[in-house]
């Protein structure tokens, strides 16, 4: 395997509430799939991913990761914990690449659900896959990174 990209991601309420109301159930269901999915899918795959020539690791994280945004405050706290998860296991692996992906702002389900009422158009998922797979392409060092400055440098 050379692989391992986790994708998977919940808010924690729908649509998105401020932390005061943030039902505890929420913040343990998006920890669980942001966080503790994602270090269980490495510890299963970390055999294989040793053994293969170009072993990544690649984790879609969020601006709400590293920026406060009211009523985001759940999510992005699984969000920075994903990306702080990601960056131990580059140092704890630097036999691998390990990549913590920032999409950038776009419209998919999941925002939809955090925010019902936002119907601003927003970017289709499909415009950052060259991003994603630059990052395969050139294998740069284990790190954060957004898709729009990767996209941006490639112009």
């Amino acid at each position: 395997m050379d692989l391992l990209a986790h994708n998977a991601s919940a808010l924690g309420a729908e649509p998105l509430v401020a932390l005061e109301e943030l039902p505890l159930e929420g913040l343990r269901r998006a920890l669980e799939v942001n966080v503790v999915a994602a270090l269980g899918l490495a510890q299963e795959a970390l055999p294989l991913l040793r053994s293969a020539p170009a072993g990544s690791v690649l984790v879609v994280s969020s601006d709400a990761a590293a920026e406060a945004y009211p009523t985001w405050g759940g999510y992005g706290a699984s969000k920075a914990a994903l990306d702080q998860l990601a960056a131990v296991l580059a140092v704890e692996e630097p036999g691998l690449r390990v990549w913590a992906v920032d999409p950038g702002d776009m419209a998919t389900d999941l925002y939809a659900a955090a925010v019902p009422d936002d119907d601003a158009p927003r970017p289709e998922p499909a415009g950052v896959v060259p991003a994603f797979l630059r990052l395969l392409d050139e294998r740069p060092a284990s790190g954060r990174y957004t898709a729009p400055a990767l996209l941006e440098e490639r112009r």
